[in-house]
């Protein structure tokens, strides 16, 4: 099992401009994806010593995102930009980390307090959801007394409105109550008497505020800017309110049972609210302002996966319409007219657009109200927050108050997202109220990170289906998912496109598969300009470029030579080993100095990938190999390693590769097949047989299988009698 470093050369450096992976570019807390599911991938089968493998990745993401067990259940956002999504499907990133989360929510109870000494200012951050969660923890980390002032029976937030079957409760209380053991955060109730709530808790002695208050309160139904009256009539609610009464057992089991329930929305909320209604014996209909069809800038904004959920159970969906009237009839109400949305969004943003002449009218037995929330706008006028026009005046990059400077806003407050931006949010907050307290500008570089492009490949896997419970026992309040099993997270983590710079990942030299991370070297002197390693490169790296020769200070003509962006670089040695010249080298490269180490008794040579097969078996004797020589791709072992190692009197030559589309670096054994097959035919013209080379493709992470391969090839070299030289 490897162990995982953490010194300087296994972190990930920043910079003002970042090329990252298309999923960490989508992540607003720049989550290592591809760093961590390289880790997934390189766990070993055998789940008692897997589970010391995703504590460290845990321990790993934790510090980042203490948040990670319940993003593991309701945040994919990253899936909307991988690019897989068009080639297979995107990688499910969200299971991955929900696998992890299954593992490590049990073991987060015996997880000691952070060592920081409580030595600093007093901050009070008002509001305990995400937003505010994130900032405390990040500000202990530091060592400030951080107190969360929350009135709400649980922290968390808006994240409680989320239904149980698709976050757990126990999920959510334990991260949320680990959080604050962990780092040593206190909590307490928010008694503001009248006035400034901000000026109240500076008399106590708090130094910087942040305010995350979120967004509690319902948005009233409108027409476009039009109200749309309902008032006095009897079952009609919002639906935050009523996924407010579920979360917390408030409402029996047949609540709606036998009612017809008609929800306006059509984000996750307003699908949350009627997936929820179906469970209490309700005949839903979803009626939202949005088109069904993906591809359209008016597109459904609900995750995929909750519509399709929603259809599973039965829900109806009206798509385009707008709520124009609310009818009632004794006092109760009765139906919905609703007109033709032509379009949601404008160049100004969100800006629906109806047809009147085109109306419907849909009945119902309960109206439940969806479509976003609003602040607590007293809290926030009394606060000193709001500028003359009745905006909250804050700085987009620091997060401070423009009005009070000891103030600073983020969360769904300042602007309504997901979950994980409020995290961000939080984050960021924190990073400005420490420079505040310590007297430094605020400031910050805007960090450019720019999406990699999908890297080449032969093969592309199709993503695992979901594996839900069918809709007739799903009607309560249980997990309807089914996680990954830790076969199933591995092989998901192995489809991983691994997009990214490995300056951005280091999961290799983190995880000891190689000692430090090569670069590539040309040598410009002997490279003839053929362009062959371009069409080797599957990472769109090599590229050739014009130089002017210069002889006695004069330029006397021009010369094409081939180059490499050290940024895309993935130092996997295909060019390397496909350059026809040598021009091209990796520095350091660990298997050159086992190459030239091979002894010169007769046996076996094997090279071996350590994704696939070494890392396990690196201290393991095998029988009959007189060199195993770990290599990071079999891609690379070029044809001069191979036939030095006959040079050198090897009986035959093995290499064990990873099976097809397992390669991290994207189809390395198909490379490698390729210049065996030439190789082949270059050994027969010395007399030696095209059996003494071969290529095995699979996966054994345990290097269980290592030593029956090696017999069974000796066994056909002793058939095939000993070499002549």
């Amino acid at each position: 099992m490897w162990q995982l470093r953490n010194d300087r050369d296994a972190r990930v450096e920043a910079a003002v401009k970042q090329v990252l992976p298309p999923c960490q570019v989508r992540c607003p807390i720049k989550e290592a994806i591809q760093r961590t599911n390289v880790m997934i991938s390189l766990l070993p089968k055998d789940p008692k010593k897997a589970r010391e493998g995703v504590i460290q990745i845990g321990d790993y993401l934790y510090e980042r995102n203490p948040f990670f067990t319940v993003c593991g259940y309701i945040c994919g956002i990253c899936e909307r930009d991988c690019n897989y999504k068009t080639k297979g499907g995107s990688i499910k990133r969200r299971l991955l980390k929900r696998f992890l989360s299954d593992y490590y929510t049990p073991y987060l109870s015996d997880k000691k307090p952070l060592d920081a000494k409580k030595d600093k200012e007093k901050v009070a951050i008002i509001g305990g959801g995400p937003g505010g969660l994130f900032c405390a923890w990040e500000l202990s980390k530091e060592g400030y007394d951080v107190t969360i002032f929350d009135n709400n029976p649980k922290l968390g937030g808006a994240v409680r409105y989320i239904p149980k079957y698709r976050l757990p409760e126990n999920v959510l209380d334990t991260a949320v109550d680990n959080l604050i053991r962990i780092g040593g955060i206190k909590v307490e109730r928010l008694k503001v008497n009248g006035g400034d709530p901000i000026a109240q808790l500076k008399e106590k002695g708090f130094k910087a505020f942040f305010v995350a208050t979120g967004t509690p309160y319902p948005r009233p139904l409108t027409l476009g800017i039009k109200p749309v009256d309902w008032q006095g009539l009897e079952n009609v609610m919002y639906g935050l309110t009523f996924l407010g009464e579920a979360s917390q057992n408030l409402l029996p089991p047949d609540y709606f049972k036998g009612k017809r329930v008609i929800v306006v929305g059509g984000g996750n909320v307003a699908f949350d609210a009627a997936r929820t209604a179906v469970r209490y014996g309700g005949k839903v209909t979803i009626v939202c302002l949005e088109t069904w069809d993906r591809k359209s800038k008016d597109a459904l904004p609900a995750d995929p996966e909750e519509v399709e959920g929603a259809h599973q159970e039965g829900i109806e969906i009206v798509y385009q319409r707008g709520v124009r009237r609310v009818i009632g009839e004794k006092g109760k109400f009765k139906k919905i007219d609703c007109v033709k949305c032509t379009n949601v969004f404008d160049e100004k943003g969100f800006n629906p657009q109806f047809d009147t002449s085109d109306s419907i009218e849909i009945e119902g037995d309960v109206l439940l109200i969806t479509i976003g929330q609003m602040w607590d706008r007293s809290f926030l006028q009394n606060a000193g927050l709001f500028d003359t026009a009745g905006r909250l005046a804050v700085d987009p990059l620091t997060h401070q108050s423009l009005l009070r400077e000891e103030a600073f806003v983020g969360g769904d407050v300042r602007r309504v997202g997901f979950m994980v931006d409020a995290m961000a949010e939080g984050r960021e907050a924190a990073d400005s109220i420490d420079k505040y307290l310590r007297g430094e500008g605020l400031q910050k570089w805007v960090i450019h990170y720019e999406g990699s492009e999908a890297p080449l490949r032969e093969i592309y896997k199709q993503a695992p289906p979901f594996k839900w419970t069918p809709p007739d026992h799903r009607m309560n309040f249980d997990p309807f998912e089914i996680g990954f099993t830790l076969e199933e997270a591995i092989e998901e983590a192995r489809r991983c496109l691994e997009c990214g710079p490995c300056i951005s990942c280091k999961a290799c030299v983190a995880t000891g598969v190689q000692p430090a991370l090569p670069t590539v070297k040309v040598d410009e002197s002997i490279c003839s300009g053929c362009g062959v390693c371009v069409a080797a490169c599957n990472y769109h790296t090599a590229y050739l470029v014009d130089t002017e020769q210069l002889f006695d200070g004069r330029v006397i003509g021009i010369k094409r030579v081939s180059h490499s962006d050290p940024l895309l670089c993935k130092a996997c040695g295909h060019c390397v080993s496909a350059c026809p010249s040598g021009a091209r080298a990796l520095t350091p490269d660990p298997s050159r100095s086992e190459v030239d180490n091979i002894t010169e008794e007769p046996g076996i040579v094997c090279f071996a990938c350590k994704f696939g097969w070494g890392y396990a078996g690196d201290n393991t004797p095998f029988k009959n190999i007189k060199s195993m020589i770990p290599v990071v791709c079999i891609g690379k072992v070029d044809a001069t390693e191979i036939l030095e190692a006959f040079q050198k009197n090897a009986d035959g030559v093995l290499l064990l590769g990873c099976a097809d589309g397992d390669c991290h670096f994207q189809d390395g054994n198909q490379e490698a097949k390729k210049r065996i097959y030439l190789l082949h035919k270059i050994l027969e013209s010395f007399g030696i047989e095209k059996e003494r080379l071969e290529v095995v493709t699979a996966i054994d992470a345990l290097g269980e299988r290592v030593q029956g391969i090696v017999n069974g090839f000796r066994d056909r070299l002793k058939s095939l009698g000993p070499l002549k030289r």
